[in-house]
């Protein structure tokens, strides 16, 4: 088995994955990445919910959120000194009124306080305020773009038996 790798510049694709990292893998079939064998000696793993662990590779430029009950991984977010493109022209760090104006599907969603991609579930752009104003939303930049199993996500984190 080849030993995984992580792939600053990989596209960001909806519902599948970034980084060369695939949703719904097994913990397993990467570890090597997260016990420092893989692309780099630091990062981070915090359990952030009794179901939710998290683990930061390289110096934060990918989080990958994993179920812990079946070990597979739901959620991958692209944070900065990521690389990769979603829909090959969107950017960490790049502002969501630029953003809006590359991808007219994108759109604020108030409930989910993130910029969501109409008509394309397992995505979020993550934006640095909490609760903002909705006008105030284009001025700001996108601080991580997150890729999610939709069949496992909620809002709240993964549930269980997906």
């Amino acid at each position: 088995m080849n030993k995984p790798t992580l792939n600053l510049s990989a596209p960001i694709v909806p519902n599948e994955g970034l980084g060369g990292l695939k949703l719904r893998a097994s913990l397993a079939d990467i570890q090597d990445l997260f016990t420092g064998l893989g692309l780099t000696h630091s990062g981070s793993y915090t359990l952030v919910a009794p179901f939710e662990a998290r683990y930061r590779l390289g110096k934060g430029e990918v989080e990958v959120g994993v179920d812990v009950r079946s070990g597979k991984i739901f959620k991958i977010s692209a944070g900065p000194g990521y690389q990769g493109l979603l829909l090959g022209k969107i950017s960490v760090g790049m502002g969501v009124g630029e953003a809006m104006k590359q991808e007219p599907c994108l759109h604020y969603d108030e409930a989910e306080e993130a910029v969501l991609l109409k008509g394309r579930p397992g995505v979020t752009l993550d934006i640095p305020e909490i609760d903002p104003q909705p006008e105030l939303v284009p001025t700001l930049q996108i601080s991580a773009i997150s890729v999610y199993a939709a069949e496992a996500f909620r809002g709240d984190g993964p549930r269980g038996n997906w």
